[in-house]
């Protein structure tokens, strides 16, 4: 079972560590280069559904297989982050199968709130500052720290990356249909 979960920790702290320095550059990229700015906001207003639906099941998988493959028991922040990401991959599925794209304005809140939570969780687990919950005081459940690497990335902070790749992925289609019209 160790050796399941050192793999699944390495390739999802890797992929985690990964498209958070992708995010960044993109982010630069698309404030400096107008060809890039262009390209991506074509990209993502065709792509939109995909984008958020592979973002969604992979957090959903990756969620599941922390706690029903590796065995970590998820603690309430962890099932409140789920209850945010959960129903956004059925609701993306079922707007790709209806080609609504009005879903993203829905979406949008749920990661948002989401987010949230796994900022605050994030930061608790790393001990700043302290928490308003019982669950991540000092022993709690929110605060057991399961992975931990390259010196930041738990599991809260690849919830909170999924969070901010959605709402990302949101704000681009938004402006990318108002640059427009």
């Amino acid at each position: 079972m160790e050796f399941i979960q050192t793999h699944i920790t390495f390739v999802v702290a890797t992929l985690t560590l990964i498209s958070q320095i992708f995010f960044v550059a993109l982010a630069i990229l698309l404030f400096l280069e107008k060809k890039i700015r262009e390209y991506v906001y074509g990209f993502v207003d065709k792509h939109v559904l995909t984008l958020l639906f592979v973002t969604t099941l992979a957090a959903l998988i990756g969620s599941l297989a922390y706690s029903n493959i590796v065995g970590f028991l998820p603690c309430e922040l962890c099932w409140i982050q789920r209850i945010f990401i959960y129903p956004q991959s059925v609701l993306t599925f079922m707007a790709i199968l209806k080609k609504d794209r009005n879903i993203v304005s829905y979406l949008l809140p749920l990661s948002i709130l989401g987010a949230l939570v796994a900022l605050y969780h994030s930061l608790t687990q790393l001990g700043i500052g302290s928490s308003l919950l019982g669950c991540t005081s000092v022993g709690g459940e929110c605060a057991r720290v399961y992975v931990l690497e390259y010196g930041y990335i738990t599991i809260p902070m690849m919830a909170l990356t999924t969070f901010l790749y959605l709402i990302g992925i949101s704000l681009i289609y938004f402006k990318a249909k108002n640059v427009g019209k």
